[in-house]
């Protein structure tokens, strides 16, 4: 098991210095975490009033439900006690699932300091316009090492393991939609397009953009998020798509894959439908079922990465 988390090996000998493995992305390296930085910007959100959006939550909470259904029973401890104390002050957190929304509830609060978090922009082109090199330091990939360092610990502040719980659901998952991990550049689009936000397509005439198109899942996420809701969508993609079907893919724990695996997504299919154009009956087909994969894909890889974080006997 242990063989399989290359990317977190040594996490708890390495402290709060952890080799990142990031060839082609990031360049190779030690990352240096300053604790104290991502500890105030989490307790930034305590302060400030609290609602419950439902925008984009559904594939969020079922990531996290799919990840939720493999842990062991030690990791699953440890979440439900992480769970119960986040809910002391929002009550409205009352399942792990529930968990992962909470970084786009802050930030539908317009509380931005962390909002690099949620993504990295690999740009790329199909039509020979120069790229820039857009990616921010502290973007997606950067930060799921980070978090995880404090999620492991057990000695570290439960309030800060709980938070940064919820950050590591919830970024697992951006990682997973593939307009969390590019800038398209075009002719039209000469600084990029910012994850398909400045790429605007029509559904059924009515004007959207694509990230939005792509954060409900093309349509397979157009649901309420009740529990009832929730863990009905979570039994038919695992039905659908269980661990085994992803084969050597669900064994491959690199933040810095998963972000190549969204460009190859965004490259080969996100962005075949026409700008200003109507979205076509098939291309919202095959969108859907991509979109259910990568979803049924990042709940496997965040279970096993909680295991492997939380329960000893899985190092």
């Amino acid at each position: 098991m242990t063989g399989k988390f290359y990317f977190f090996r040594g996490l708890k000998n390495a402290g709060f210095m952890i080799k990142l493995k990031s060839s082609n992305l990031l360049g190779n390296g030690w990352v240096n975490i300053n604790r104290i930085k991502l500890v105030l910007l989490c307790l930034m959100a305590v302060f400030l009033p609290f609602k419950l959006y439902a925008w984009n939550a559904v594939a969020h909470k079922v990531v996290a439900n799919i990840a939720y259904q493999q842990l062991t029973p030690t990791s699953r401890a440890t979440v439900d006690s992480l769970v119960v104390h986040m809910r002391e002050e929002y009550p409205d957190l009352d399942s792990f699932a529930s968990l992962a929304t909470w970084p786009d509830v802050l930030k539908s609060q317009k509380i931005t300091v962390y909002g690099h978090w949620h993504y990295i922009d690999i740009a790329f082109s199909q039509d020979g316009t120069p790229l820039k090199n857009i990616i921010d330091t502290d973007n997606a990939v950067w930060i799921v090492s980070q978090l995880a360092v404090t999620v492991g610990n057990a000695r570290a502040n439960i309030s800060e393991r709980a938070r940064f719980l919820a950050f590591l659901a919830h970024i697992v998952g951006d990682l997973h939609q593939p307009l969390h991990t590019v800038s398209y550049f075009s002719a039209t689009h000469l600084n990029g397009d910012r994850g398909g936000n400045d790429y605007f397509v029509k559904v059924n005439h009515q004007t959207v953009n694509l990230h939005q198109l792509w954060d409900g899942g093309v349509g397979a996420f157009d649901a309420d998020t009740s529990l009832a809701a929730i863990q009905a969508l979570t039994s038919r993609l695992i039905a659908a798509y269980p661990e085994n079907y992803f084969g050597a893919q669900a064994s491959d724990f690199e933040p810095d894959s998963w972000a190549k695996e969204g460009l190859a997504l965004a490259q080969q299919y996100v962005y075949s439908t026409s700008e200003r154009a109507e979205v076509s009956a098939a291309y919202r087909y095959a969108g859907q079922k991509e979109a259910a994969q990568q979803v049924a894909l990042a709940g496997y890889r965040l279970g096993a990465l909680l295991n492997e974080l939380l329960d000893p006997a899985m190092h």
